[in-house]
């Protein structure tokens, strides 16, 4: 009888985490991906592209938002149980720095996650983010469980017509089952803090920890309709 070469290290390997992941080849919301898009105006939807690509559109109404994310919340932060996140995606300001735009990890990611006029992430639930707001034209960064938050401002430049990889590593770290350190990377270099320069670590208690779902947000910061592309995202985490 014939060999099945890796096959038995290949299911080893895998029963040890999970993953939802997508290249945006196809999509169907409420399949893996659930999007929303309930303004009048909003729209998602594959491009033509190699590997596929998803283009989240607003509409010319301020306020107006859009979002893809994992179906279900299916991600949660735990002791030895460390998480991954990445996605590769594109904007380009509509009007200087009007957009709202955010990658990464929530609970409950849905309408109002970035509030609206520019004020920023929403104040509660779970969640592992870059983001950028109306009126600011770098990415930040911020880690929140309870009331507990960090952030910092990357001061690397956001939008363009270059596609951002970003990265966000949850991982205890050798810190018993009290905390989780948080790493962000863009294009694969971390994160560093605006004024200190120096790399940026979030230590976010894990108690009282909630599900989150993986996903990239944007909302129009004027009457100008702003356009998000997700190439790839998704998220890996040990089980």
């Amino acid at each position: 009888m014939a060999a099945l070469p890796h096959v038995f290290e290949e299911i080893s390997w895998a029963k040890h985490s999970f993953f939802v992941f997508s290249d945006f080849e196809h999509f169907v919301t409420a399949d893996a991906f659930t999007s929303l898009v309930a303004d009048a105006g909003t729209s998602i939807a594959v491009n033509d592209a190699v590997g596929g690509r998803l283009s989240l559109t607003t509409g010319a109404t301020d306020n107006n938002e859009a979002d893809v994310r994992t179906t279900a919340e299916v991600y949660l932060v735990a002791d030895n149980k460390p998480i991954y996140f990445e996605c590769l995606a594109q904007y380009t300001e509509a009007n200087t720095d009007d957009a709202n735009v955010m990658h990464g990890l929530m609970s409950a990611l849905a309408a109002n996650s970035l509030v609206d006029d520019g004020a920023g992430v929403r104040t509660t639930g779970n969640y592992f983010v870059f983001f950028k707001v109306d009126g600011e034209t770098t990415w930040r960064v911020r880690s929140r469980n309870g009331t507990e938050t960090e952030t910092n401002d990357t001061a690397v430049t956001a939008g363009g017509a270059t596609y951002q990889r970003f990265g966000i590593e949850i991982d205890n770290e050798g810190d018993g089952s009290s905390n989780v350190a948080v790493k962000f990377f863009i294009d694969g270099q971390q994160c560093r803090d605006a004024t200190t320069l120096r790399p940026i670590v979030h230590t976010i208690l894990i108690a009282s920890s909630t599900e989150m779902n993986a996903g990239s947000y944007v909302k129009a910061g004027s009457a100008n309709s702003e356009v998000l592309v997700i190439d790839y995202l998704g998220a890996i985490q040990k089980r």
